[in-house]
């Protein structure tokens, strides 16, 4: 038995159910030398006793309980069990833990599906570039427990599908960290999930590169991407989310009545995802806000209104959640971090993949809820670094919506609200504005 970080423990046990985190804590994780037997001890908060849980992989891949002793008295003798525990599950090499329920082919993502559609380049570079194996490593494991109602995931994850479909998997391992449960009955829209006795339903979607015209070149100045911001982007983000809008999911019987939200993500440019949020509020809120400071008032919000969006040829009313049936959309999720960078900070922290990597996340953030973007430049290393999904999260609120969103179900990501004429957000003390992942191997 050895002990593991809480980070590679959380990137293994997907299949774990948030009950078990309010009713204790885990407070040190362990696994066997092959890595198919996981331990962890946990302080029950009731009883103020300790629990020593193991877990193996099923049939399909996924972690889940084999074996548990309640109950006991000490740290020191809860250690004791689990170590008999994890050596008497490990004898034999054995690898895997039938359950006998499992129903579903275990998801191997990086097997090879023959189609007619050729593999994406990004794709290509995650399963061949060794540099990339934390995020190959760590993707792969996620979607053990991933499960799939439409059937066609891992197809279209290996072909024309690959960011709309690595967004949903960065939403699913987002969804698992803030404790929610997620229902697969239903295949639309994409996630139904549950916390604290309220359901939430999820339609994931993506900016992508124009069909039929070609998209302007990716800013290389300040004034470039400003007067892009403009009218150009809120464009973009309004073609998805205007499709969306026309699904019509509200009236489904197991989402009319509970919040609905669109979660999106732009892939439209190779870096677009740097840059464009600012143009995804504009556009929802019909708003843009811009800054002046004086001496004497300091720095002020100053608020314009939007009526239209004109690029070119092509005109779309501004104000998203004013348009008809907007009401019945809750809220808007934004990330710019469902990239191959992120899935391989990860995936490093969690001590996947080559272990010989020298990572960096440089870009700008937030902190402590003030405006003013800061430089930052981050090594990733399991000692002195931590990352989460949540970082980078955008929630905005329709302040129109039939169904409003508690906010307080996603804490510590940020918040956007628009009412009579004014902004108001939370953001939590760290809010990575924008980043970019350099690695290479260390050097000898």
């Amino acid at each position: 038995m050895r002990n593991i970080s809480k980070a590679r423990f959380e990137a293994l046990s997907y299949a774990r159910v948030p009950l078990v985190k309010i009713m204790s804590d885990e407070v040190e994780w362990y696994s066997n030398d092959n890595n198919a037997v996981l331990g962890t001890i946990l302080l029950d908060n009731i009883d103020n006793d300790h629990v020593a849980m193991v877990l193996g992989r099923d049939e399909v891949g996924v972690f889940r309980c084999i074996d548990a002793t309640v109950s006991i008295r000490t740290i020191t003798e809860a250690r004791e069990v689990l170590s008999d525990k994890i050596n008497k599950h490990s004898k034999d090499g054995a690898e895997e833990f039938p359950q006998g329920v499992i129903t579903r082919k275990k998801n191997l993502i990086f097997e090879y599906i023959e189609k007619k559609e050729p593999m994406p380049d990004d794709y290509k570079l995650l399963n061949e570039l060794d540099l990339f194996s934390p995020a190959k490593e760590l993707i792969a494991e996620i979607a053990y427990s991933f499960e799939d109602p439409d059937g066609n995931y891992i197809e279209q994850f290996q072909s024309t599908g690959f960011n709309a479909r690595l967004w949903e998997l960065y939403l699913y391992a987002l969804f698992h960290e803030m404790d929610f449960m997620i229902n697969r009955e239903f295949n639309a829209p994409d996630y139904v999930i549950e916390k604290a006795g309220t359901r939430l339903c999820i339609e994931a979607v993506t900016v992508n590169p124009s069909q039929h015209v070609v998209d302007e070149i990716e800013p290389s100045t300040t004034e470039e991407m400003d007067r892009l911001l403009l009218d150009y982007m809120p464009i973009k983000y309004g073609s998805p989310l205007y499709s969306k809008l026309k699904k019509k999911y509200w009236e489904k019987e197991h989402v009319a009545g509970h919040p609905l939200l669109i979660a999106i993500h732009d892939f439209h440019q190779k870096d677009s995802m740097m840059w464009s949020r600012k143009a995804l509020e504009s556009y929802l809120f019909g708003a843009r806000r811009t800054y002046s400071f004086t001496p004497e008032s300091g720095l002020c919000e100053n608020v314009e209104f939007i009526e239209e969006h004109r690029w070119n040829e092509k005109v779309i009313p501004s104000n998203f959640f004013s348009q008809p049936n907007s009401e019945n959309i809750s809220a808007i999720i934004h990330s710019n971090q469902a990239t191959i960078g992120k899935f391989l900070r990860m995936g490093y922290l969690a001590e996947f993949g080559r272990q010989d990597l020298d990572i960096k996340f440089v870009g700008q953030a937030i902190y402590d809820n003030n405006q003013a973007h800061v430089d930052f430049e981050k090594s990733v290393s399991p000692e002195q670094y931590e990352e989460f999904w949540k970082d980078s999260i955008t929630i905005y609120h329709n302040p129109n919506a039939l169904c409003p969103l508690d906010y307080n179900l996603f804490p510590n990501v940020a918040h956007v609200f628009f009412s009579e004429g004014k902004f108001n957000s939370i953001k939590p003390q760290y809010y990575p504005v924008r980043g970019r992942t350099y690695y290479r191997a260390k050097e000898i």
